[in-house]
């Protein structure tokens, strides 16, 4: 697909696993390189991730200058770094979350339920599931707080309520709940290719709807946005941007709405496309 820029690409929204790290959770040297000269030829840099607050820092803390914006749990919330502004916040009504967590457990799912934090201390990062069973990385969380049997009420406002497992039985699982659930309701499938995930947001919740925010405080348009990703969840933010770019190892459906397609994260993909990008712009 290629709608190709109207104008001068001024930010570039990077999704983090998969794009800016793989599963060593590191960035690269040759990627912190690309992303530092784009800020020093005068880009916002903004990270667009499925991950909260309190797990995206760590990956922002590596970057040799810190991200202009941080837009995390798929868009519900975007924070301007420097000022700690909160830009964005889209959290799901308690009943509701306690709705969808009702059909998640009813179909057998090991169900989580995300309080937002705003701030990198582990006790604003609270977390409810329910342990149908053992998930991976997920198998004992260590900072969550189970519930033997659903509650009436929840303690907090949540931001999202998720499953995880494998690819297929995620896929279908995302159907199932597009097909059940009201418009109330964002469905978004995300994760890694190693393990997929269903989250379920308030609605209009996504990346391109944080991205947009950010774009709106910036006074541009999608026009002069570059984003780069490499999962389901990427798919409306890359749609919207001037120039989206899918990684080389990025789902079909993904990359089949991307301008480029540039290398794997283990091979620098965000290095080469903002080297492109630059490149064109000299």
């Amino acid at each position: 697909m290629q709608k190709g820029p109207s104008s001068k690409i001024r930010a570039l929204f990077l999704d983090i696993d998969g794009t800016l790290v793989g599963a060593d959770n590191q960035i690269s040297a040759a990627v912190q390189r690309a992303v530092t000269k784009a800020q020093e030829r005068g880009l916002w840099i903004g990270l667009c991730t499925g991950r909260t607050r309190y797990t995206a820092e760590p990956v922002a803390a590596q970057l040799w200058r810190p991200p202009d914006y941080l837009i995390v749990s798929n868009g519900a919330i975007a924070i301007e770094t420097p000022t700690e502004t909160l830009l964005h916040r889209r959290l799901l009504e308690p009943a509701l979350a306690l709705e969808v967590a009702r059909i998640l457990i009813d179909a057998g799912e090991q169900v989580y339920i995300y309080e937002p934090a705003f701030r990198p201390l582990v006790e604003e990062s609270r977390v409810l599931y329910h342990p149908a069973r053992p998930v991976g990385a997920f198998a004992t969380p260590p900072r969550y707080q189970p519930y033997a049997s659903l509650l009436s009420e929840l303690p907090f406002t949540p931001v999202s309520v998720a499953s995880f497992g494998p690819q297929q039985e995620m896929q279908a699982l995302v159907k199932a709940m597009r097909e059940s659930l009201s418009e109330d309701f964002s469905v978004i499938q995300s994760g890694t290719h190693a393990l997929w995930g269903v989250e379920i947001f308030a609605a209009g919740v996504n990346k391109r709807s944080g991205a947009e925010m950010v774009a709106r405080r910036l006074g541009i348009s999608s026009q002069e946005c570059m984003a780069i990703g490499d999962h389901m969840n990427d798919i409306e933010l890359l749609e919207w941007a001037g120039i989206g770019v899918a990684m080389a190892d990025a789902p079909a459906e993904v990359q089949a709405v991307a301008d480029w397609i540039t290398a794997s994260v283990e091979e620098d993909g965000v290095a080469e496309a903002i080297e492109r990008l630059l490149t064109i712009a000299a």
